[in-house]
């Protein structure tokens, strides 16, 4: 058996191995009873990142949780045009020491993705590429799964955003070893597809296409969202945060600064009662509050990688990608009569931007970016 193991593919293999980190154990002991009580399993929208190729079927995660594949693009043409221009041994050079040849390339790189929707690249004689991934929810009968105890939550309160991004930097690896009850929630995964009347028939095509193509899964570090209770269930309030904390400084803030400015008729009590619930929340750092006749809940989120044998899962043509790479928006708009400052060499102060929109009449909108 072990020699027929061998032979399989790295990506069609999940290789389950003991471990004696006490943490561990008690995690997968609450893992298996989380799946026994919240059973059913469910999805948010995907979210995408980039990736750079580190060995023989291993990646490296370079910036995440970007909500399109464009603004993955994005952010991976803003690492390369730091890189490129970072002074050697800067926190921007990203432990990179590149001669100039390499500068050159990831510069060059970094102007291609302005022009072109590029999912895959290489740059300085390393290659890089955009995924995706699904956000898994558990849910039971009393609804979506919180954070287990055993789930990291370093920050303090009111720290949560300031923490390093845990995901940048992590690999990877098919091939690395996991425990039982960890390989069989992945085996739970691999066939998950989204499901309901609301779910376009060529989103759910893709979706059983990329399980063939894509057959296995790996199960990104946890986060965390916030949900509210409404019209008889739980829907999502907030995006995925890395940790419980941020969540829960996401909903202080929300109750204490964005809730009257989002609903300007919220009277006098009311908006006592949100400051008080925010309070309440920093003092007992819970997972579930109820503010005014509203009731939230931090839920638990896992990312989910699927893997092939070329790597980790590309944007499907269904995912929701409105946005143009940056030099083909601003041409469009040229073309539309919309000029730009830098057009008539206006604009002189670094990081000023003017926009005029271009009519038969008098009129001009201007505004600063």
């Amino acid at each position: 058996m072990d020699d027929d193991a061998a032979q399989l593919p790295e990506h069609l293999t999940i290789r389950v191995t003991h471990t004696d980190d006490p943490v561990a154990a008690v995690a997968g002991l609450e893992a298996w009873a989380s799946r026994e009580k919240y059973p059913n399993l469910m999805m948010m929208p995907p979210v995408f990142g980039s990736l750079e190729r580190t060995g023989s079927g291993t990646w490296r995660i370079v910036e995440f949780h970007a909500t399109t594949p464009q603004a993955a693009r994005d952010d991976l043409g803003h690492a390369f045009r730091a890189w490129a221009l970072a002074e050697p041994g800067s926190s921007q050079a990203a432990d990179r020491d590149l001669d100039e040849e390499e500068r050159a390339s990831y510069s060059a790189a970094y102007e291609r993705l302005e022009w072109e929707a590029l999912d895959e690249i290489s740059a300085g004689g390393r290659d890089y590429r955009i995924f995706r991934a699904e956000q898994v929810l558990r849910s039971g009968p009393d609804g979506v799964e919180p954070p287990r105890p055993t789930d990291p939550d370093p920050a303090a309160v009111g720290e949560g955003h300031r923490l390093p991004p845990r995901m940048n930097g992590f690999v990877i690896d098919p091939a690395a070893g996991v425990t039982l009850v960890d390989g069989i929630l992945r085996l739970d995964m691999m066939s998950l597809v989204p499901t309901g009347r609301s779910i376009p028939e060529d989103v759910r095509e893709q979706a059983r296409r990329s399980s063939h193509l894509y057959p296995n899964v790996l199960v990104l570090p946890v986060h965390c969202a916030v949900a509210e209770y409404r019209d008889g269930g739980w829907g999502p309030m907030t995006g995925a945060c890395e940790t419980p904390q941020q969540a829960r400084d996401t909903l202080a803030a929300y109750l204490r600064e964005f809730a009257p400015r989002l609903d300007p008729h919220l009277g006098e009590e009311e908006l006592a009662r949100y400051a008080e619930a925010a309070d309440r929340l920093d003092a007992e750092r819970s997972d579930e509050l109820r503010a005014a006749d509203r009731h939230f809940r931090l839920v638990r989120v896992e990312p989910v990688v699927r893997l092939g044998p070329d790597g980790p899962e590309l944007p499907r043509s269904s995912d929701w990608d409105p946005e143009l790479p940056l030099r083909v928006q601003e041409q469009r708009d040229r073309e539309a009569g919309i000029c730009y400052a830098e057009d008539e060499g206006e604009g002189e102060n670094e990081g000023e931007a003017e926009v005029r929109v271009e009519g038969d009449g008098d009129d001009e909108v201007a505004g600063d970016g």
